[in-house]
């Protein structure tokens, strides 16, 4: 699976808060509160906070040899869209369904927006 730098970025602002986390949950200490306080204004930053709560947008397909689509798979953050294309413009139906019972692999990879 391939993760964009935003998503990356996001997964280490995550571990940052649980270091965060941690911190807090021993004996308080000056040293303790001060770490604790810079780690809270560095995640408090906008563009932090914006690339911690951006949802994330990926997708693919999964075609013929012969280049004729069988799914398109979106996933914007938790939520999964599949899709088969209009009856006549892809694979038949009975191909579609026994490419979705052995099971269909699609990797997914960040949409690129222009």
């Amino acid at each position: 699976m391939q993760f964009s730098t935003d998503e990356r970025h996001a997964a280490t602002l995550d571990f940052l808060a649980g270091v965060r986390d941690y911190i807090a949950s021993w004996p308080a200490h000056p040293m303790n509160r001060d770490m604790i306080q810079r780690i809270e204004a560095h995640l408090a930053e906008p563009a932090h906070h914006l690339a911690r709560h951006a949802v994330q947008t990926r997708s693919g397909g999964a075609y013929t040899p012969a280049g004729l689509p069988v799914l398109t798979v979106t996933a914007e953050g938790d939520t999964v869209t599949i899709t088969a294309p209009p009856e006549g413009k892809g694979v038949p139906d009975e191909l579609l369904l026994r490419r979705l019972r052995r099971g269909e692999c699609i990797t997914l990879r960040p949409k690129v927006t222009a």
